[in-house]
Formats: structure tokens, C-alpha cells, sequence
């Protein structure tokens, strides 16, 4: 019997062949435990020069809801969530991390806060707000640099200093055409452009707790990419000024 599609996970991904499986373990069996709908999982292989895309085709045998959007280059984060995004099928649709970061127990209850508040069109996986708890921090440096993004899109954008960029969002499926026309930073920063379009065309979101863990083999540099967020925000801030995310 065919299923309604009623959840969308994307998972973006770039040389993962590693890090991806554990966390595709772990989100297919504790989705046959904990949801009984329809769902896909759609891994956007982002130009990988390993055996991403080869992975995935093998857990495709054993898993039929697992997909595979594959760049022939390396186009960048925001770019792969972006373009999974659209190409989702399902009412409510998941970005998280190729490495998990996120507990998974948190998916059903992004899910069910989504239900419960038809007014709420993304739920944010916030490390700040009360309940949240970091199992595994960061390092110093990644951690100074994280707090001077937050002080900058205080200064630029009005935000509290909360997080409100992690890599967990889950959106209700009006909103997302909407969103994702108007998001254009293919890079990191593709995270914070997300929230901040969201706001500007008037959907409605909440920071929700999340259990969280530091991967120290992460390949994001973060010397450059403060460097990229900061000349992004700024590009965010002009392409406001013009009503690109208004009209």
C-alpha cells in the first residue's frame, strides 16, 4: 500500500562516506520504531570526490524511501539543502547534517510541535535555548567565532543572541517555494539566509531544544568561513535594501 508522504528528510552531503552511514543507521530505525507515515530520505550528494554516492546507492537495497540528488560539482551547503528542499515531496520537510549532530529523537518531536501549531512554519534545532544540552562542545576557537557570528547578526540582522543557524530546520511545505526562490548564499551561510528570508516574508518560526554533539572531523574551516559569513550578511543586507526577499 502506497504511503502519504507526510515527512521529507534532507541531508546534504559532501565527501560523507563515513560520517553519512551511522547517521542514516539511526534515523531509518528509529523512524520503523517511532513513525508509522509515509517518509523519504533525500541525500544530496554535493560533488563528492569519494564514495558518497556509491554509499547511498547501497543503502537504497535495503531501504526503499532513501534517494539520491546528486551535483556534478561541489556547489555548497546552502546550495545542496536548497535544492533538496525543492525537490522534496512531504508536508513537512527535515534539513540536518550528514554527521548527525542532532539527536534523531528529535525529529518526531519537531514533527508533532509542527501538527500542534498550524501557525508555525519552521521549527529551529536551537544549542541555546532552555532545555538544549551539548553533549560533546566545540572547540575554543570554533566556539569564539560562533559567539562573534551571533554578536555580528545581532549588530546586521536585530537577532537575539540565540542560536538560530543550526543545520536542523524542519518547514511546513507552503513555505518552502517560497523561502528557498529567494535563498542565493550557496554556502554556509545558506543556513542564516534561510531564517532571515523566513522572517522577511512573514512566515512564523520557533527555536526548539535539541541534544547536540560536536564532530571534531568536521570540514567546514572556520577562519574562512567567519570571513565568507561576514561578506555574505552583508550581501544579505543589500539584496533586502533592493526587495529581492520582499517582492
Amino acid at each position: 500500500m502506497l504511503l502519504f508522504m507526510e515527512l521529507s528528510i534532507v541531508i546534504p552531503a559532501f565527501n560523507e562516506e563515513k560520517r553519512l552511514p551511522p547517521t542514516l543507521d539511526r534515523v531509518i530505525t528509529y523512524l520503523s520504531v517511532h513513525h508509522n507515515g509515509g517518509y523519504e530520505i533525500i541525500v544530496v550528494n554535493d560533488g563528492s570526490q569519494d564514495k558518497t554516492a556509491e554509499m547511498v546507492e547501497s543503502y537504497r537495497n535495503i531501504c526503499a524511501q532513501i534517494k539520491l540528488l546528486s551535483f556534478n560539482k561541489n556547489r555548497g551547503y546552502g546550495a545542496a539543502v536548497r535544492e533538496g528542499c525543492l525537490f522534496a515531496k512531504g508536508d513537512f520537510v527535515l534539513a540536518m547534517d550528514a554527521d548527525g549532530s542532532v539527536h534523531e529523537e528529535a525529529i518526531i518531536r519537531f514533527l508533532k510541535y509542527l501538527k500542534s501549531n498550524p501557525e508555525i512554519s519552521m521549527a529551529v534545532g536551537s544549542r541555546t535555548v532552555e532545555g538544549a544540552k551539548i553533549v560533546t562542545p566545540q572547540p575554543w576557537l570554533r566556539v569564539f567565532l560562533g559567539n562573534m557570528f551571533l554578536l555580528t547578526a545581532r549588530i546586521l540582522f536585530a537577532w537575539p543572541m540565540e542560536d538560530r543557524i543550526n543545520g536542523f530546520k524542519m518547514f511546513r511545505k507552503d513555505a518552502i517555494k517560497d523561502v528557498f526562490l529567494r535563498q542565493f548564499e550557496d554556502g554556509v551561510l545558506g543556513a542564516a539566509e534561510i531564517v532571515y528570508v523566513l522572517e522577511r516574508r512573514g512566515w512564523k518560526y520557533d527555536l526548539l531544544p535539541v541534544l547536540w554533539t560536536d564532530y571534531r572531523d568536521s570540514k567546514i574551516n572556520p577562519l574562512r568561513e567567519s570571513y565568507r559569513s561576514l561578506i555574505g550578511m552583508i550581501k544579505i543586507i543589500l539584496r533586502d535594501r533592493r526587495g529581492t526577499y520582499t517582492t
